[in-house]
């Protein structure tokens, strides 16, 4: 029986000893034994993937982001216009795909650009040199009698790069450049994109003026005339009656002025001569109703006048060319 039981143990221990062999066999033909154990701890590269991370930028300063590549290759940043003399020209095309005009003319415009105000943000894609792309550019300006509000305008996306939400972060780089000068509202008008701006926090105001070359040469009394609906206009006083704030009465066009306006030292004018009663000619009749058993046509249809509360589908303001606009803001 001891005989017998040793035979056992040393057949099991041999069964051990070549399960462990055939084992790290196995381990050294899947691919070398790394050399520590801090080599097992090291972090171990990415894979290379189609996905690239959107990173945001302000002024060159990158968000943390775990892929270098997508760092890389999707770095977006927001850069004052007069920061970047090399590109005037492709951001005049730019704007004038949208707002046709000509580009010595729009060159100058964003030559005009400084921390002062007015200033053209540009956002580009990418880093420095042959692999930047130009994707869009909009103008800030400040606000007429309004200190911590600036007004938003020119805001445009390369025709290639839209419908990628390179528009929202457009207008969120935009606000965020605004509040880190200190501002706290910014000020839109738009013909048809409300319901985008609506979606980015911004609501229905009323007309401001702005500081820019066109808007600064309007006095703010004919910019709410231009902005107000044709309903809402006050009623033309009549060109035959005035007041004057000297005379002591309503003065008549093609009359004399009243006394206290006259010259003391000149005789009174004499009254004008009434007109002879045959020179009168007395009023047609009226013609008699026709007689007709039939019910009187209903009056014409009125047309509908202009809405007089702005909504995000209607609106009482008008540009200068007479087409519906849109006053937005919004508070950053």
């Amino acid at each position: 029986m001891k005989i017998s039981s040793s035979k056992s143990e040393a057949m099991e221990g041999y069964q051990r000893v070549t399960a462990r062999l055939k084992m790290s066999e196995a381990l050294t033909s899947s691919g070398p034994e790394p050399e520590s154990r801090a080599q097992l701890d090291e972090p171990q590269p990415f894979p290379k993937s189609n996905y690239a991370e959107k990173v945001l930028v302000l002024n060159g300063d990158v968000q943390d982001n775990k892929h270098p590549d997508a760092v890389k290759t999707r770095r977006i940043h927001l850069v004052p216009i007069h920061q970047r003399p090399d590109l005037l020209v492709p951001c005049a095309d730019l704007v004038n795909s949208e707002w046709q005009r000509s580009r010595a003319a729009r060159i100058h415009s964003l030559q005009k650009s400084s921390s002062e105000f007015p200033v053209c943000l540009v956002l580009l894609q990418g880093p420095r040199g042959t692999e930047e792309r130009l994707l869009g550019h909009a103008r800030l300006s400040r606000v007429v009698g309004r200190s911590s509000s600036l007004f938003v305008e020119s805001v445009v996306l390369s025709k290639q790069e839209r419908g990628k939400g390179y528009g929202r972060i457009l207008m969120e780089e935009t606000e965020l450049y605004a509040k880190c000068r200190g501002f706290k509202r910014l000020c839109l008008t738009t013909h048809d994109k409300q319901d985008f701006y609506a979606h980015l926090g911004y609501v229905l105001s009323t007309p401001v003026q702005s500081s820019g070359a066109v808007m600064a040469l309007l006095p703010m009394g004919m910019l709410i005339r231009l902005s107000r609906a044709p309903n809402e206009e006050a009623t033309p006083i009549k060109q035959t009656l005035t007041k004057p704030e000297d005379s002591g009465g309503p003065c008549v066009i093609g009359s004399p002025p009243p006394a206290s306006l006259q010259n003391p030292l000149s005789p009174p004018l004499p009254p004008p001569p009434p007109l002879p009663p045959s020179a009168i000619p007395p009023p047609p009749p009226p013609p008699p109703p026709p007689f007709s058993m039939s019910p009187a046509p209903p009056p014409p249809p009125q047309s509908a006048g202009q809405p007089s509360v702005q909504t995000l589908t209607e609106t009482p303001y008008r540009d200068a060319r007479g087409v519906p606009i849109f006053w937005m803001h919004k508070d950053i």
